[in-house]
């Protein structure tokens, strides 16, 4: 994964990430419009990611898209 964007269409849309990070759908849509999901949050990511099987979310691959769009 390269963008946070991709992240949230891979695990099936600002809804689906919600629930699966336990936060309102507003709050969701706001990382998502920022392209920024918060450290905090990352450990859930990328538990989700390996239940699912969906490759390119890792601590690493967050740290490099966060840190590329801070650039």
């Amino acid at each position: 994964m390269k963008s946070v964007e991709e992240i949230f269409v891979a695990l099936g849309g600002t809804g689906a990430v919600a629930r699966l990070l336990e936060v309102g759908h507003s709050t969701a849509s706001e990382m998502r419009r920022r392209g920024s999901i918060p450290v905090r949050y990352w450990p859930r990511l990328v538990a989700v990611a390996t239940e699912r099987a969906v490759e390119g979310i890792s601590n690493d691959s967050l740290v490099d898209m966060h840190t590329s769009a801070a650039a």
